[in-house]
């Protein structure tokens, strides 16, 4: 199975991680990991109310440690919204600071790349109103990683194929990339003139 990363193209190969077996219920442990360390990564958000601008630049000034600069245009898929993209700096896991921050706003749509580094896996945190959260290990290649435990976790407990090829095709997040793609294509061919542009 393909994954198509854009700017984080990757081969889309599933590598077998010995990593224990993570439940539904333990998504929220991943979003407050402790780490040091510079690491670097990628933030777009695809849709947000404009009321809400001004508080998420400040509270990812908080989860960076440095001021963010964000420059909006409007969202033509949906409108009355506003998105934005940043690459950025900090420390391991503020990545998952960032994603847990902007999850607190039920009605954005966004996603953060956390790059692998020194050894480590990096991060991927897609978010969509109607999903959730989808979190995976990214490789340094832009490939998802899924564990050996999980892969056979799914064979056990699914006995028909439809059902496990439903569930693995959860594990890369296929449900949560079909739902942005839209917003990904309308960034990358459509860029607004510069005076649709505001900055807040």
């Amino acid at each position: 199975m393909h994954i198509h990363w854009g700017r984080w193209a990757g081969e889309g190969r599933i590598y077998p991680l010995m990593q224990p077996l993570l439940k539904e219920t333990d998504m929220t442990a991943l979003l407050h990991p402790s780490g040091i360390g510079p690491t670097h990564g990628q933030l777009s958000i695809f849709s947000a109310p404009k009321s809400v601008l001004t508080h998420i630049q400040w509270s990812l000034g908080e989860c960076l440690g440095a001021p963010a600069q964000l420059n909006w245009k409007p969202q033509s898929l949906v409108p009355g919204t506003w998105c934005t993209s940043m690459s950025w700096n900090s420390n391991l896991g503020a990545g998952a600071r960032i994603a847990s921050t902007l999850r607190g706003w039920h009605y954005l749509n966004f996603e953060v790349y956390e790059a692998a580094t020194n050894g480590s896996d990096g991060s991927l945190f897609l978010f969509t109103p109607e999903l959730g959260l989808f979190r995976a290990n990214v490789g340094p290649h832009g490939d998802i990683m899924i564990s050996e435990h999980q892969i056979s976790s799914l064979m056990f407990s699914r006995l028909r194929q439809g059902e496990l090829a439903c569930d693995l095709e959860k594990l890369l997040g296929k449900p949560w990339h079909e739902a942005l793609e839209p917003f990904r294509r309308a960034q990358i061919d459509g860029a607004e003139s510069s005076a649709d542009r505001i900055s807040v």
